[in-house]
């Protein structure tokens, strides 16, 4: 028996082995390549949720933020306030690009400043977002 010949026996011997291989991952390969053709078709990125979703939610921590604000029990409430600023902000921020209002991006998480986040409110609310005057839109339009 030559090299040849032992080669074709290896060859069918492998063979099922190499058909079932191919059919459990020919699936999953397929896949991929899809959505690395489809990643590389969308150059924004992932997008954000509509502009609907992003005004209830805004609206919704705003609520929360005012009440938790005027609130009188006793307990920790600073760490509390700024979680929720900074939740505030990465929506605020993320609005003002729907609506394409200028608005300086801090770091992920970290919020802004009160009066840069309350300046970023005012701005979203005069580009039409329909936002309640509690907290921190309550009172005067800062400068």
């Amino acid at each position: 028996m030559d090299l040849a010949r032992a080669g074709q026996i290896a060859i069918i011997m492998l063979s099922p082995t190499l058909a079932v291989g191919v059919a459990l991952y020919a699936p999953r390969a397929a896949r991929a390549l899809w959505h690395l053709a489809r990643r590389r078709d969308d150059p924004l990125g992932p997008h954000s949720p509509p502009i609907e979703q992003l005004a209830t939610d805004l609206r919704r921590l705003l609520y929360q933020h005012d009440d938790l604000r005027t609130d009188t029990r006793p307990g920790p409430r600073g760490l509390r306030l700024r979680a929720l600023e900074a939740a505030i902000t990465d929506l605020a921020v993320e609005a003002a690009r729907a609506l394409n209002v200028p608005a300086r991006t801090p770091a992920p998480h970290a919020g802004m400043s009160p009066a840069a986040l309350r300046r970023l409110l005012h701005d979203l609310t005069d580009a039409g977002l329909a936002l309640p005057a509690v907290g921190l839109l309550a009172g005067d339009r800062p400068r």
